[in-house]
Formats: structure tokens, C-alpha cells, sequence
């Protein structure tokens, strides 16, 4: 799906730019984010954590597109307008983790345990980018 077809099914609308809610949004980030840092991960729960990491990130995501006026009803279509607002977006890199995400919460995949650090420590660069470049209110 490109960015024509997420406006035109509606998974994309226009909004107002609602600072509350982007703060809100930017909160349960961190309070998802922090959980994982404090969390005692291991073999058997890292699958729960990458899942909880990359919420974090969507979150982040969704608030970076209310700020330009945008509410986004499908992870896809987050991808595919933040890659034609943005000039850095690195898309190839969060569809790579929406996959992994959706295969853990859908079709019951796995991760192998320093697979899910990599992508938990992904997964926090990313949320610091988005906070330091694009989410300070």
C-alpha cells in the first residue's frame, strides 16, 4: 500500500495538531520504554518486550504525525507518510521492525534472545531520535 491509497481508504486523515494528546502520546512512550529498561528479560519473555519496545515506538510515531496534522489508523501507512514528511526517515528499518512485531503478535514467532536486544536497542535510538529532532514540545 502506498501513501495514495492509505488517504484514499482512509487510513490516513487530516487532523488537528492537538499538543495534549502529543503529550500524552509521548508519555505512555516513555512509560512503555522505561518498562522494558527495568525489566528482568530473559530467553522466554524477550518476545513480550520487543512487542512492548516497538509500541513504545509507534506511539512516538503517532504523535510525530499529529504534530503535522495527520491521524494514522494503520502501522503501514504511519511508514509511508512519515517517509514523505520526513527527509531521514529510515522506512526500510521500521517496516523491518513492524514485521518482526506483527509476527510476534500474530503468527506467534520468536525472537532469539540477542536478536531481541538488537531490536529493542533499534528500537530506543529511534524513539531518542524522534524526541530530540522532532517531539520537543
Amino acid at each position: 500500500m502506498d501513501l495514495d491509497d492509505c488517504f484514499k481508504k482512509g487510513f490516513i486523515k487530516k487532523t488537528n495538531i492537538d499538543k495534549e494528546l502529543i503529550k500524552s502520546l509521548v508519555e505512555m512512550s516513555q512509560i512503555k520504554e522505561d518498562a522494558v529498561k527495568t525489566a528482568k528479560i530473559n530467553d522466554v519473555n524477550i518476545p513480550a518486550y520487543v512487542s512492548l519496545a516497538y509500541d513504545s515506538l509507534r506511539e512516538r510515531l503517532e504523535a510525530l504525525c499529529i504534530l503535522n496534522g495527520y491521524k494514522v489508523l494503520s502501522h503501514i501507512c504511519i511508514g509511508e507518510l512519515l517517509k514523505n514528511i520526513l527527509n531521514n526517515f529510515d522506512y526500510e528499518e521500521f517496516d523491518r521492525l513492524r514485521w518482526i512485531r506483527n509476527s510476534i503478535n500474530y503468527y506467534g514467532k520468536k525472537v532469539e534472545f540477542e536478536q531481541g536486544k538488537e531490536i529493542i536497542e533499534k528500537i530506543f535510538i529511534i524513539n531518542n531520535n524522534i524526541l530530540e529532532n522532532y517531539l520537543k514540545l
